[in-house]
């Protein structure tokens, strides 16, 4: 069967969502997986990023990761998604690289593989459930199978939602139990489509 390859897809600009990128990377690691850490291009020019003090800050701290190739795609058998909500929709960069998938959509590469999702945004009630819908249409397209997070979680009553993490603002504990939870169940189901 060997090692389930699962690639962790985010993007980040406040840094919630690389807080929650790199928790759930660890978590994949410590659960038997092999693990690329990938985001999603910037599209902003480099000197709105350079003017914008918080945002460079963040920007840097991401230096050491590489920007997703459409081949992460094809090298992973599951994969973790992960934007902060935009007006309920996917981040702008997210979005740009989905749109790249169309030679994988025809050829129906990802097909059969797993996939869960996790967002953020800057309060309560922020639209994160509707980011993660949002994203369901394009994995279903694809034929990726949606990886939720079963109610036996007892930390769903806290936090994150069935339809994957979620966190209002800077990640906290419990958010990060959730995504645990979501991600080993990512890769549980993933073993079992590879078996």
């Amino acid at each position: 069967m060997g090692t389930p390859k699962i690639l962790v897809l985010f993007y980040s600009k406040t840094g919630h969502m690389l807080k929650m990128a790199r928790s759930i990377a660890k978590d994949a690691e410590n659960a038997g997986a092999e693990v690329r850490l990938r985001k999603a291009a910037e599209l902003a020019p480099l000197s709105v990023i350079e003017n914008t003090p918080e945002w460079k800050v963040i920007y840097s701290q991401m230096s050491d990761i590489p920007d997703a190739m459409v081949d992460d795609l094809i090298w992973m058998d599951g994969v973790i998604v992960g934007t902060p909500t935009r007006f309920g929709n996917m981040a702008a960069p997210m979005r740009n690289f989905w749109d790249q998938t169309g030679k994988l959509w025809m050829e129906g590469t990802l097909i059969g593989k797993a996939v869960a999702a996790f967002s953020s945004a800057e309060m309560v009630h922020g639209g994160q459930e509707a980011t993660l819908l949002s994203m369901y249409p394009t994995f279903l397209a694809h034929g990726l199978l949606i990886v939720g997070i079963p109610g036996n979680v007892k930390e769903l009553y806290k936090s994150g939602s069935y339809y994957g993490a979620l966190s209002s603002g800077e990640p906290n504990d419990t958010d990060l139990i959730v995504a645990r939870h979501m991600t080993h169940r990512l890769v549980e189901v993933t073993k079992k489509l590879r078996g």
